[in-house]
């Protein structure tokens, strides 16, 4: 597929799955308070009035650096199953853009779901401690199911990755600001941007 072709089924795309994983948060919200109003807000989406964003930057790096390297491990010992993205013939300026495209796709649908709305409901019940680690292994629960071939170490390690930065997310956005996605989801679309290039140079 041209260059130009692909960039355009990756917009769609992520607008696609970002309408999705918003449906539910919605509805819901429209039943409880019968109005749109506060509808963003109650998700998080807003600048956090306080945050350290060097001490958020360090969390969410080492926690990163961890996953990555779990993932490289599964896959230089040839017991992944996982597909690389096929990055060739894209110029510096293509690629950025399909890799923020594709960062984007789920790094603002999965914050907006799981952390948003996942996250603040449970944690808000059940107080920081067991909401937070219930809403990550909500978040890690999907990635039992993996298309294509896998392995036993390869599954256990997509689960234990996706469980632990459900967690650090978690615990970003309700102890360090102020309820606020936005953070969680600059990061994540830098980790999904950064992981998919380099899983398409090793893979």
């Amino acid at each position: 597929m041209h260059v130009s072709g692909s960039l355009a089924t990756e917009i769609i795309s992520t607008i696609t799955n970002i309408l999705l994983f918003s449906i539910i948060p919605m509805v819901w919200y429209l039943l409880k308070e019968k109005t749109f109003k506060g509808f963003i807000h109650s998700l998080g989406i807003y600048k956090p009035e306080k945050i350290n964003i060097l001490k958020v930057a360090i969390i969410v790096t080492t926690v990163y650096l961890i996953t990555l390297g779990a993932n490289i491990i599964v896959i230089v010992t040839e017991n992944s199953g996982r597909n690389s993205v096929d990055l060739q013939g894209y110029k510096a300026a293509e690629l950025f853009i399909y890799l923020l495209i594709y960062g984007m796709k789920t790094g603002i649908a999965e914050e907006i779901f799981f952390r948003g709305f996942i996250a603040k409901k449970f944690i808000k019940r059940l107080g920081f401690s067991k909401g937070n680690v219930i809403q990550a292994i909500v978040f890690a629960s999907p990635h039992f199911v993996i298309l294509g071939s896998a392995s036993i170490a390869d599954i256990i390690v997509r689960i234990m990755n996706a469980f632990l930065l459900g967690y650090v997310f978690g615990y970003i956005m309700d102890r360090k600001c102020q309820g606020s996605i936005i953070p969680c989801m600059i990061s994540h679309i830098i980790i999904n941007m950064i992981s998919s290039f380099v899983l398409s140079i090793i893979l």
